[in-house]
């Protein structure tokens, strides 16, 4: 068994040649070329995988298959952390038996949940990748450009992951900060299988209606905690997700929460840090440009998030506000 522990974040196309060659010339940067890779993820009809919180994919590169089995993981602020099983196999199709016996739950018929898998969606990519030293640990950065496919419907890739390979894992933001200083970036919270079971119709779809906000207006004495800012940094990409999928009538309550949401983070921040510390300028151009924003709205709602997630202090706030709140969970 292996634990993956990465930092998934997404990219715009027109930035792919400068990530690049930012990551080429690195120190201590060792690039690893590119592959293709292409991907069936698997479950039942009735998605009795998903329903464990198991990902089920069978891989194929390099004229080699492999077959992944993910279990329940966590994720915090942007970082994910989930166990995983891997597999060498010679079919397209997985043999659950394969994987070690104790990962399922007791007393189920594991063969007659295999015989009743199906391929449920496809990812298609070229990956390339770099591994990177950072103070001794190892970080592969990749970048993956591609397509899901599920029911005769696509949806791009454009995702750039830091994994762990050996050391600590809090070499990966320390990186990607460095990276996000010339390419704009932001937190990826959907990962590809998430986004895969939406595209197949396998998910609930992504809500539009503005969240409650008494969470965020709580004077509670665990408001300005570590709770806070994780529930913080959750809540802006949950707004986030929903002004991507929104309408023009429906935004206006969104764009003014997600402004409130990251004035209560500034506010939780002041706790842990001085107003001349530069987490604080971050805050104040970001709110500022929101503030301003709110008078054009007149646009999609996916394209004036396109226009904000150029600004490359929208993504550099994210990783410095996911840096602190793992520094503060030591």
């Amino acid at each position: 068994m292996d634990t993956e522990i990465e930092l998934k974040l997404f990219i715009q196309q027109q930035d792919h040649d400068l990530l690049k060659k930012i990551l080429n010339e690195l120190p201590h940067s060792s690039p690893q070329g590119s592959k293709k890779l292409s991907n069936g993820y698997f479950d039942t009809t009735d998605l009795q995988l998903r329903r464990w919180d198991m990902g089920l994919r069978v891989r194929g590169f390099d004229d080699q298959l492999e077959q992944t089995i993910k279990t329940a993981g966590s994720v915090v602020g942007g970082i994910h952390s989930r166990p995983e099983y891997n597999v060498r196999i010679i079919q397209k199709v997985p043999d659950l038996s394969l994987f070690p016996h104790k990962i399922w739950p007791d007393e189920q018929n594991i063969a007659a949940i295999n015989s009743a898998l199906e391929c449920i969606f496809e990812t298609n990519f070229n990956r390339q990748t770099w591994h990177i030293n950072v103070d001794g640990s190892i970080v592969e950065v990749a970048l993956d450009i591609g397509e899901i496919i599920a029911n005769g419907k696509i949806e791009p890739i454009c995702e750039l992951e830091f994994e762990l390979l050996s050391g600590h894992a809090s070499a990966l933001l320390p990186l990607a900060i460095a990276v996000a200083q010339s390419v704009p970036l932001r937190l990826g919270k959907a990962s590809k299988a998430q986004r895969g079971y939406q595209l197949a119709g396998k998910s609930k779809p992504v809500e539009t209606t503005p969240l409650d906000d008494i969470q965020l207006a709580s004077n509670d004495s665990n408001t300005h905690s570590v709770q806070a800012l994780a529930m913080g940094l959750e809540r802006w990409q949950l707004i986030e997700q929903r002004l991507a999928v929104t309408s023009k009538e429906q935004q206006a309550l969104l764009w003014i929460q997600l402004i409130e949401c990251i004035e209560f983070l500034k506010r939780t921040m002041s706790l842990y840090v001085e107003e001349s510390h530069p987490l604080h300028t971050l805050f104040t151009h970001l709110i500022k440009s929101l503030s301003q924003d709110k008078s054009t709205m007149d646009t999609r709602p996916i394209e004036q998030l396109s226009l904000l997630w150029r600004q490359p202090q929208y993504g550099q706030l994210q990783l410095a506000l996911v840096d602190k709140l793992m520094k503060l969970q030591k």
